[in-house]
């Protein structure tokens, strides 16, 4: 059994998880703020492509693949977010408790 955690190795491991927290977040941003935004960016019409490609659909098909490829990214941009939420709900429950001093209490850790 793990020795009981003092109250500097419990303060070091809740920064540690916000401070994870804030690294998914950042991810997350990066993700929304470039790749997303560019991509955003790149609709091309029939007149962007030749006679024959807009004929054939090449314009839509791209474009068709360009918002898949946009949706994804925000899927993972708020995949990302989530999981800095989760890291950050659970620093406040451990700090909850340990505010409590429900775990040294009845011997938890």
């Amino acid at each position: 059994m793990s020795p009981t955690p003092n109250g500097k190795q419990v303060a070091v491991a809740l920064d540690a998880l916000r401070s994870d927290a804030t690294t998914w977040d950042n991810a997350a941003a990066d993700l929304t703020g470039g790749p997303r935004t560019t991509i955003g960016s790149l609709h091309l019409t029939p007149d962007d492509v030749s006679k024959w490609a807009a004929d054939h659909g090449l314009d839509a098909t791209y474009n068709d693949a360009r918002t898949k490829l946009e949706d994804i990214i925000k899927q993972a941009a708020d995949n990302l977010h989530a999981v800095g939420t989760a890291l950050r709900a659970s620093a406040d429950v451990y700090q909850r408790d340990e505010d409590a001093n429900l775990h040294r209490l009845n011997g938890i850790y």
